[in-house]
């Protein structure tokens, strides 16, 4: 099913669990905020921006989204903006969700280093 703009102003994400940090809030309203916005016509966020898009963990002391919850519903909007690619940027191959296992958090500094 697509996901319209309204879908994202109205999106309600569950909190991380406790003892976690789950996704930066501000981050993730922010780049909804412009997912919202191109699905309106007034931004140009693409479905490969929303496969690769990272955010950081929450605050110390904050518990933040929870992570599963956000990658599913960016899931579902990454399969609306591909359905809605101009022609000549569509992919010529159907379409094939991520794996599941995808996550949209931030990689540590060490780890971006080695690879």
């Amino acid at each position: 099913m697509a996901v319209t703009a309204e879908d994202v102003h109205n999106i309600r994400f569950d909190r991380a669990p406790l003892g976690s940090r789950g996704y930066n809030e501000a981050e993730v309203d922010e780049f909804l905020d412009r997912v919202a916005a191109t699905l309106e016509g007034e931004d140009e966020v693409t479905a490969t921006d929303v496969h690769e898009i990272a955010f950081s963990k929450a605050p110390l002391g904050k518990r933040g989204y929870d992570q599963a919850s956000v990658d599913d519903f960016l899931r579902r909007v990454e399969s609306t903006l591909v359905g809605r690619a101009p022609a000549n940027t569509k992919l010529h191959a159907p379409y094939i969700a991520p794996a599941l296992e995808h996550s949209h958090v931030r990689k540590p500094l060490w780890r971006r280093a080695r690879g």
